[in-house]
């Protein structure tokens, strides 16, 4: 189903490093699929020992280790706190041997209880050969807690659970 809400918000042009061009195509269509409530295309970038961490000490924060462990947090991600990516830079240094790769995004996110809020965000990725290794996802953790915490006092009991920190 498509959106009235791009994702696509860049305005940083085009490349003409095509490893950049293809890598910048892959991060959009992830943010898009997870707008969607779909993690597959982001699970499919990473590699099976990736580290993900998402800042905070709460449901959502900590790291795990695994594309499975990730997995499941994106499963909660998307259940608790579903939203639509607009995703404003995109930044690939290197080459496919040893990238970095630095998202700015906002999402606008509309819990099941309380206000929808946009929050912004820098996601930074490391990649190796093609394959994300390590991620680390830097949002405004006080409107996530407060989400979380409205989403708990209506009975989500996942809201105030421990964070998913699995291991490979």
């Amino acid at each position: 189903m498509q959106s009235s809400h791009p994702v696509d918000q860049t305005s940083d042009g085009l490349t003409l490093d095509p490893f950049a061009a293809i890598v910048r195509s892959k991060v959009l269509q992830s943010f898009a699929r997870l707008s969607e409530g779909d993690p597959s295309a982001a699970l499919a970038l990473m590699d099976e020992r990736v580290h993900y961490t998402f800042e905070g000490d709460h449901a959502l924060g900590g790291t795990r280790t695994g594309r499975e462990a990730v997995a499941r947090w994106f499963e909660r991600l998307l259940r608790l706190l579903p939203g639509r990516f607009a995703i404003k830079r995109i930044a690939v240094s290197g080459w496919a041997a040893r990238a970095m790769v630095t998202v700015v995004f906002e999402d606008t996110v509309r819990p099941a209880f309380g206000e929808p809020y946009t929050n912004h965000g820098v996601q930074v990725t490391e990649l190796r050969w093609g394959k994300a290794t390590r991620i680390q996802t830097y949002v405004n953790t006080a409107l996530v807690e407060r989400a979380l915490r409205r989403l708990a006092e209506h009975g989500v009991d996942e809201a105030s659970a421990p964070p998913i920190v699995g291991h490979a």
